[in-house]
Formats: C-alpha cells, sequence, structure tokens
C-alpha cells in the first residue's frame, strides 16, 4: 500500500505526529516541543496519508555545506505497519537526497528493530558503525548510510 499522498507536516497535525511517536518510541520519543520546533524547521517532514488518517511520517535533516542528508526519523502507525509505508517514505528520502544534490543518506537504527534494519539493507544502506548504548534503554544502534 503505497500512502494515498504525502504531504508537509503541519502543526495541526501535531496530536496525531505525537500518538504515533508515542506508540513507536516509547521512552525515546521526542516531546512536543521538540516536534513542534521540527514541523515549524526548513527541514523535510513528511506524513503520509492512507485511509484519511495519518498513517506515518519522516522527517529529514539538511545542513548546509554537508553531502550527507539525514534520515532522522521515520514511524508508522501500528494500525498501517507492514502495508509497505516505510518503504514508500524511504524511497521519497532518496529522491530528495538526489533532487537536493545529496550524495548520502545517513540514519540510526536501533539493532534489534529487524524489520527497519532489513527494509534498509534491501533499499542498499550499509552498516557503517555499530553505537554502542545509543537508545536511553542501553540498546545498540547501527549507523547505516546509502550512496545515492
Amino acid at each position: 500500500m503505497a500512502p494515498e499522498n504525502t504531504v508537509e507536516a503541519r502543526l495541526e497535525h501535531l496530536p496525531a505526529i505525537l500518538q504515533i511517536e508515542q506508540a513507536c518510541f516509547g521512552v525515546d520519543a521526542f516531546n512536543r516541543r521538540q516536534m513542534r520546533y521540527l514541523i515549524q524547521s526548513q527541514n523535510p517532514f513528511l506524513i503520509a496519508m492512507a485511509e484519511k488518517r495519518i498513517a506515518g511520517y519522516m522527517i529529514l535533516l539538511k545542513r548546509k555545506k554537508v553531502s550527507m542528508l539525514r534520515l532522522y526519523a521515520i514511524a508508522i502507525h501500528p494500525d498501517f505497519r507492514g502495508k509497505g509505508l516505510a518503504s514508500s517514505l524511504v524511497d521519497k528520502a532518496i529522491q530528495i537526497a538526489s533532487a537536493s544534490g545529496f550524495s548520502k543518506i545517513s540514519l540510526e537504527v536501533r539493532t534489534d528493530n529487524h524489520a527497519a534494519v532489513s527494509l534498509y539493507r534491501q533499499k542498499g544502506f550499509e552498516v557503517t558503525k555499530q553505537l554502542s548504548q545509543y537508545y536511553k534503554d542501553g540498546m545498540e544502534g547501527y549507523r547505516m548510510v546509502l550512496n545515492v
């Protein structure tokens, strides 16, 4: 299931985004103030709509004079998992990186998030670093990079 449409997040989407954030990330979730800042920043913050609901979102971070785009966060509401939405969002990130002149995309992911690690590997991302005790609960992470 591809998203019915993908649009820039606005402040009116904040409650639904926070609900997804909490369901997906728990103790590592961004708070309202952080999400509000990210929505209002100049960085791409896209929401994926499906069945007339916000089904997921993706946050990308662009830094001036850096050739790497950071896939900062991607989250899919539990009701919409397993339907290809995350894959569609990663494809969108790759399109944005390519169109914006970035040569690489980087991300961090929990080592125990097997579905996400598998998806990123399918898209061509490679683990470049193991991050010890990267998450609040002590879980390790991977830094993964894709050459665009």
